[in-house]
């Protein structure tokens, strides 16, 4: 068993070897696991989870992928890349107290677009591959929140990132350094973010969406530092670090490093190729923003002729008016600005594109790409394609792109998402048929191909089963043409689970009942022939031997027997002596004997017990005849641990309600556990064997089919309790069960399987799970269910027994 710290809150996991999920006892959280084969690999996850858990996401990102060089298939490591790639940092929800993702570092890529992403799922297995898409969702509909916030905010020409404040929550010098700055640029006619100031009415809420904005937006980013570790502290790193990563995508953008107090040898290796700048040099400030208006102000031309450049300025000048007009969301004035551009310039690609962003309701081009539609068929979409240089051709193509790839994942995901649902919910033949089709229209997306192998798999099962199951019925038939058609059903499922076994029973079935046959007519021809000839002799003879018969088998052989069931029963052979005096049928004082030796019997039984046995242990009222007593209870054998025996009724002993009443109720308040606990208990046990039943704590087991939110209450300390859903799949593979004679009294048939109650709530707490009259455990929605106050629903309790106190 290795120990692993849990990647949400760092608490230490022990995780048992070969398991790729487990759950925190510290935190809640359902959580995947790595492959942890050797102690390197273990100390390499735990310092990368150490480094990703304070948010030092390029550190963390860095080991994941040194795993990766080594074990191309983990696919915990690819998540793991996914979460620094987009700065998940998992925080306390105070109401649940369980981890949430928060997003640090969003992007335009949607996760599941991420090739991180699909190698996760493509190596993970169905356990962690349901968590991980789970959470991918989860950190996708943030994405989505991020940028739809985002899209509303205006751009900037300046970022300036820097350390607001120290270790002792002191303001640093850096803080009014940068402020100082703000304000000289601010006054220069340039938009500048400075988190102080920009961010100060954003209080409550995430920053994230405003800081993302304005990273993708600013054309200049001034990081200021007066110390080293102020500039690889977590946070300014965070934004430096991501918009180095938007220059090496190709993005028209420039990275001013400002330092003073420090050798600049000191600065961050991932400046050593940028120009850096000293703050105490005479003139930094007038260097910085003429250096500054200079990248994000209009180039002129200066050989051009004084009617171009005027004609260019007053295009330029428009064109300006328009983009602001867009980003104030102006959208009659910013196309009136782009048509007067075009009567001046009918050929200028950036008035297009202005009257396509008014068009669409854009107010920045970065976020064309996350239009829910195609805008190529639009007019202003093919004059700007036509006319644009190279640079706007490529990135209009990659915005369309971006949307196309988008629509086509969300299509793919919703037939996936379909396909899915249908085989997680499939009981027949049909289902899976259904599942497979939607799964053959999407065979390269996630892992459709693999699930459509398990549904022509789980098809051909389904067919197997059927011809098996029919084999089995005509088998059981004693005319020699039924067994016939079985073999012709058998020949077409070789090898199938006992096909051939009942093949080779087949036969020899045929082969018995054609000896029965000839036996059968050999006898009838003698009988008849005897008929005649010893009707005379045999009348005379008959009599007598019926005396000696009746004799012999009423008065000598039952004594012979019951002289030997007692010799048994005083030798201490219990269950056979038991067994004996029942077989009796109450000659003598048999019934007396066995009722005696009843509870020894039971608890004998018991302790040589294995998992499936059918045993006795207790009495209740079962023949439904109150004047011959209570019947002994049968119990199947679910589980045998730790000298403890776990056992559940082998029938439905009770119809009864789940609560009294019609309302919210979980196990630990439900009437059906006060009887169970009090008038059962005290009826169906005796003094004795109530000392071997044990007190158990029972589990409030969430739901793991329908709303995770819905509270199972609180565990509890039980004598008799109810299986739950995940206790029910575990113990029981077949679920079906019929009900006593007593259960059913006349209004029920007996020969047929009743549905019966388990402790885990439904859809709605007013509701609860059961197992229905198949054997399936039924999945209930808000227009189906079975109500807590429902009446016929059977009850079937379990209880652990004590071997040890039964030795």
């Amino acid at each position: 068993m290795a120990i692993f710290k849990c990647k949400m809150c760092g608490g230490a996991l022990e995780v048992m070897d070969g398991a790729t999920t487990g759950e925190c006892q510290y935190c809640g959280t359902m959580q995947t696991l790595p492959k942890l084969n050797d102690d390197k690999k273990a100390n390499m996850y735990d310092r990368a989870n150490h480094f990703r858990r304070n948010n030092e996401f390029d550190k963390a990102r860095a080991i994941y992928e040194q795993i990766l060089n080594e074990d191309n298939t983990d696919a915990e490591s690819y998540w793991s890349i996914i979460l620094c790639q987009y700065g998940i940092e998992y925080v306390e929800d105070p109401v649940t107290h369980k981890r949430v993702p928060t997003v640090n570092r969003a992007q335009f890529t949607s996760v599941f677009a991420d090739e991180n992403y699909k190698k996760a799922i493509e190596h993970a297995d169905v356990y962690q591959k349901s968590i991980y898409e789970e959470e991918a969702k989860a950190i996708d509909e943030i994405q989505k929140g991020i940028l739809a916030i985002s899209q509303k905010e205006e751009p900037f020409d300046v970022f300036i990132c820097y350390k607001e404040t120290d270790n002792n929550g002191r303001r640093t010098v850096d803080s009014v350094i940068a402020q100082d700055m703000y304000k000289q640029l601010t006054e220069e006619g340039l938009k500048v973010f400075f988190s102080r100031i920009t961010l100060e009415d954003k209080l409550g809420t995430a920053y994230e969406p405003y800081i993302f904005a304005a990273l993708n937006s600013a054309k200049v980013m001034i990081v200021v530092g007066t110390k080293r570790d102020h500039f690889n502290a977590v946070w300014v790193k965070n934004e430096w670090s991501r918009y180095l990563a938007l220059i090496r995508e190709g993005k028209k953008k420039t990275l001013i490093p400002a330092y003073r107090g420090m050798n600049p040898y000191d600065l961050p290796d991932e400046f050593s190729h940028l120009q850096a700048q000293d703050m105490q040099k005479i003139g930094f400030m007038q260097d910085l923003i003429h250096g500054v208006k200079k990248i994000v102000g209009v180039k002129k031309n200066e050989e051009t002729t004084v009617n171009s450049v005027g004609a260019t300025s007053t295009v330029d000048s428009l064109l300006k008016r328009a983009y602001m007009f867009l980003e104030d969301g102006e959208w009659e004035d910013a196309n009136e600005y782009c048509e007067k551009v075009l009567d001046i310039d009918p050929e200028c690609a950036e008035a297009y594109l202005g009257k396509l962003m008014v068009e669409v309701k854009v107010k920045n081009i970065d976020f064309l790409s996350n239009l829910q539609f195609s805008f190529e068929k639009s007019k202003n979409y093919l004059k700007a394609i036509r006319f644009a240089d190279d640079d706007l051709k490529k990135k209009l193509d990659d915005t369309l792109e971006a949307v196309r790839l988008r629509k086509e994942n969300e299509k793919l995901e919703s037939i996936y998402v379909k396909a899915r649902n249908i085989m997680g919910n499939a009981s027949n033949e049909k289902s899976y048929l259904d599942a497979a089709e939607l799964f053959k229209t999407i065979t390269n997306y996630k892992d459709s191909a693999l699930l459509l192998e398990d549904c022509e798999q789980r098809i051909d099962e389904t067919k197997k089963d059927k011809l098996l199951n029919e084999a089995k019925s005509l088998l059981g038939n004693k005319k020699i043409q039924k067994v016939e058609s079985a073999i012709k059903l058998l020949e077409l499922i070789p090898g199938w689970k006992d096909a051939d076994d009942l093949l080779s029973a087949c036969y020899i079935k045929i082969e018995e009942l054609k000896r029965e046959e000839d036996v059968l007519k050999y006898k009838k021809a003698e009988k008849i022939k005897k008929r005649k000839r010893n009707i005379k002799i045999v009348l005379p003879t008959i009599c007598i031997v019926l005396v000696v018969a009746l004799v012999f088998s009423f008065v000598i052989i039952p004594n012979t027997k019951y002289k030997s069931a007692i010799e048994l029963v005083e030798s201490g052979n219990i269950v056979e002596g038991y067994e004996a005096l029942i077989a009796l049928e109450g000659y003598k004082d048999s019934a007396e004997k066995a009722e005696d030796i009843y509870d020894k019997y039971s608890h004998s039984v018991l302790n040589s017990a294995e998992i499936g046995d059918i045993v006795t242990f207790g009495r209740y009222e079962q023949d439904n005849n109150l004047n011959n007593g209570e019947e002994p209870i049968e119990w199947q054998v679910l589980e045998i641990k730790d000298g403890k025996v776990l056992l559940i009724t082998n029938r439905i002993l009770e119809f009864r309600r789940y609560n009294d009443s019609f309302r919210n109720i979980t196990w630990e308040n439900c009437t059906i556990r006060q009887w169970l606990n009090n008038d059962f208990y005290k009826n169906a046990f005796s003094e004795i064997n109530r000392k071997y039943i044990l007190t158990s704590k029972v589990s409030a087991d969430d739901n793991p089919y329908e709303n995770k939110n819905n509270d199972p209450g609180n565990d509890t300390m039980d004598k008799i309790f109810l299986l739950s859903i995940v206790e029910a799949e575990r113990y029981l593979p077949n679920k079906e069960c019929f009900p006593t004679y007593y259960a059913i009294k006349e209004e029920k048939q007996l020969q047929k399987t009743y549905k019966w109650m388990l402790r885990t709530p439904a859809f709605r707490n007013s509701d609860i799970s059961v197992v229905d009259e198949n054997g399936d455990i039924s999945q209930w929605t808000r227009h189906e269910s079975t109500s807590v106050y429902d009446a016929d629903i059977g009850v079937r309790p379990a209880i652990w027994i004590d071997l040890e106190k039964l030795r």
